[in-house]
């Protein structure tokens, strides 16, 4: 042993046991969970995912924090298929079969070189075929990079309300017995008001969403009565109702507008009479004809003057018939905006919550109707005269897609919005209000939920599914090295690491095909090595304390032994 150590003082003993092989592939156990965890990350995130940091906070970071995730998962998985792929190497380079040493090359290639690399080799080579299919799943891996910038991009953060106390609230009551007319809100206010209506402050509008279904649904909340901070929400008892208008052209002048029962004769006379007067300024009428059931409220608006149907006659106007319908009592989330002065708190959204737990007087469409015409009363033309110059009546906003001229297309839905704006004011000028006290909801400052949209959601399960497969397949590769008769450590380093490589390929007989390719292109050069070889055991050092490492022909080297030193 000790004249062996002398001639050969580097050798080292080859030890593998079940624990040094574990600790071996341990990137490769690690990229299985990690990209398990990744698209546990999507299932999750899917859904919504709460986590305890700022809005802010994960607003920056969150979409950065998926895509580095994304690019770790997949640098480890390029580097456990390196390693499933150079263990199954190794084993067929230990067999006594033998594997072609042109693999050995594949193997210290740069991954995006590997395909060119296989397709370079000679067409009569045993392993290019192999090789070259192999060598897509690292072209594979590395095309999944350019997705993550989409996952990272749709990702979005929700914010989380909690209860935080009650705040000071107006209810309003549908009880008839009680109702009075105030006098105001009057038409003339909710104009104005309605410069400042947006989104889903009434609810859910047409002329605002284009997935309210048939209709607008119209959600009125309690009125607030004391001060929130931005983002704010306070839930109490309101109304909902549904909001339904269809528009034709009608030439108003003939018998039929009153035979069909869209107007009165009262009111065609009064119309006419309007349209005759030139007027510089649209004008709005509310026809005397209402049809009023349990359960609906159908009425008539004429728009004059807005030249929407053309230049055949000036009679021929605009007729909108207008369902309300579905009325319910309802408790309603209404949510605030305002940049921390109580004058500037702004209605910005109202939602329905749930079915009303009070025991208020049920909302009729009759209730509807004392409430529109308190604001707009029938037969009374209203003029639509611009609050702001050089714009239309905030009114019309809805109608147009310039704030100055009407929209034929945008009629039902502007007038839907035009409805749910007028009986906002109608039901706080006539309907019977108490104080009360509604829950406050806040934002969470401590915590957000954070979650990808459905494009988000399916690119990381494509990401992640890839590269889970190809990690479960580079495991399985690996695999073999716990199955293998021989230990495959050296020849893991041989086919991985160009150094050891060379040092056995020089003492092999195969150096002698590289004569004469010092000034040959890089292919050439792997071609000539291109032939069949077996990592093992030199037959001349069998006898030996010490063997010698050596790629030669397979029936030339002998398997390598665990527990023998070797040089």
């Amino acid at each position: 042993m000790s004249i062996g150590r002398s001639k050969f003082p580097h050798a080292q003993e080859v030890s593998e046991t079940f624990s040094t092989k574990l600790i071996a592939i341990k990137y490769l156990i690690l990229s299985v969970l990690l990209n398990i965890v990744l698209l546990l990350l999507a299932v999750f995130m899917g859904q919504g995912l709460e986590v305890p940091f700022s809005p802010r906070f994960a607003n920056i970071t969150f979409g950065v924090a998926v895509e580095a995730v994304i690019l770790i998962t997949n640098i480890l998985t390029l580097k456990t298929l390196d390693l499933g792929v150079a263990i199954f190497i190794s084993m067929l380079m230990t067999n006594r079969s033998g594997y072609g040493l042109v693999s050995c090359g594949f193997i210290q290639a740069k991954p995006l070189e590997r395909l060119q690399y296989a397709q370079s080799l000679s067409l009569n080579s045993t392993c290019r075929k192999t090789l070259e299919r192999v060598a897509y799943l690292w072209i594979l891996l590395e095309l999944l990079k350019a997705l993550s910038p989409f996952a990272a991009t749709d990702v979005f953060n929700m914010p989380i309300r909690t209860l935080s106390g009650s705040v000071n609230c107006i209810v309003f009551d549908a009880n008839p017995s009680k109702t009075t007319d105030r006098t105001y809100p009057t038409l003339e206010s909710s104009s104005g008001t309605a410069e400042f209506l947006f989104g889903r402050a009434l609810g859910c509008m047409r002329s605002e969403r284009g997935d309210c279904g048939e209709g607008s649904l119209f959600a009125f909340g309690p009125q607030l009565d004391g001060a929130v901070n931005d983002g704010d929400a306070v839930a109490g008892e309101g109304f909902a109702m549904k909001i339904a208008t269809h528009c034709q052209c009608m030439d108003i002048s003939l018998p039929e507008a009153v035979t069909q029962g869209y107007l009165t004769m009262k009111d065609q006379a009064i119309v006419l009479d309007w349209v005759q007067k030139g007027l510089p300024y649209p004008f709005l009428v509310l026809m005397q004809n209402m049809n009023i059931t349990g359960n609906s409220f159908l009425s008539t608006t004429v728009l004059g003057g807005a030249q929407t149907c053309g230049g055949y006659s000036m009679f021929v106007l605009p007729v909108c018939t207008t369902n309300i319908s579905s009325f319910e009592n309802a408790m309603i989330v209404s949510s605030y905006a305002t940049d921390g002065t109580t004058a500037s708190i702004a209605l910005v959204a109202s939602d329905i919550y749930g079915n009303s737990t009070n025991s208020r007087s049920a909302i009729t469409s009759q209730d509807i109707r004392n409430a529109l015409a308190a604001i707009l009363p029938p037969s009374a033309p209203y003029e639509l005269v611009p609050n702001i110059p050089g714009l239309g009546n905030a009114l019309m906003w809805w109608m147009s897609t310039d704030l100055r001229a009407f929209d034929p297309t945008l009629l039902p839905q502007g007038m839907e919005t035009m409805y749910a704006v007028i009986l906002r004011a109608g039901i706080q000028r006539t309907f019977n209000t108490f104080g009360s006290s509604c829950l406050r909801e806040v934002f969470r400052n401590d915590a957000t939920t954070v979650s990808f949209n459905t494009r988000g959601t399916l690119t990381v399960y494509v990401i992640g599914g890839l590269q889970l497969l190809i990690s479960a397949f580079s495991f399985l590769l690996a695999s073999v090295w716990f199955f293998s008769p021989s230990p495959l450590g050296p020849a893991i380093r041989i086919v991985t690491q160009p150094m050891y490589f060379i040092s056995l390929l020089c003492e092999s007989p195969f150096w002698f095909n590289l004569q004469g390719t010092g000034n040959a292109q890089s292919h050439v050069m792997w071609q000539q090595l291109d032939t069949i070889a077996r990592i093992g055991e030199s037959l001349d050092t069998l006898d030996e304390p010490i063997g010698r490492l050596r790629i030669d022909r397979p029936r030339l080297v002998k398997s390598l032994a665990n527990g023998r030193i070797y040089a």
